[in-house]
């Protein structure tokens, strides 16, 4: 059976030692996010929801700015990310995976929505209502 990106979260990640996380967060839901490479590192950018103004976080690594994106796609306004950057490179790929698979079925439902704002704000409250529901449950034995 496989794992919702939730669930690998909780177990690949929230199961840390604190000291082995750091946390990012934003005050609010980004969209139009993009990864670039500049000449003092990586960075994400991003505009606030319904406006037009870019801004930008900062990240350590591609890697890193790779996982946020994720997550705040997801719309999580704040993510623990794992300060070892082997394992963050490690455990990437199976994030954005899932990720993709995810956004494959949701698409695939969701194709006949014709008015953009509304399906994104479906797939959005999908995307809510999975992570709530993977961080409730209890952990796997």
């Amino acid at each position: 059976m496989r794992k919702l990106i939730g669930e690998i979260y909780r177990e690949k990640v929230l199961s840390l030692p604190k000291r082995s996380l750091r946390k990012v967060e934003l005050d609010y839901s980004p969209e139009n996010l993009r990864i670039e490479k500049d000449l003092f590192g990586w960075k994400l950018f991003y505009t606030r929801y319904g406006r037009k103004a870019e801004y930008f976080l900062e990240c350590h690594s591609e890697e890193e700015a790779r996982f946020l994106k994720i997550f705040f796609e997801l719309g999580l306004k704040e993510v623990r990310i794992p300060k070892d950057e082997g394992y963050l490179k490690s455990i990437l790929p199976e994030f954005e995976k899932e990720k993709n698979r995810t956004d494959e079925i949701l698409d695939s439902y969701l194709e006949t929505i014709l008015n953009r704002h509304t399906r994104e704000q479906l797939k959005h409250e999908v995307y809510l209502e999975v992570l709530e529901r993977d961080s409730s449950s209890p952990p796997a034995e």
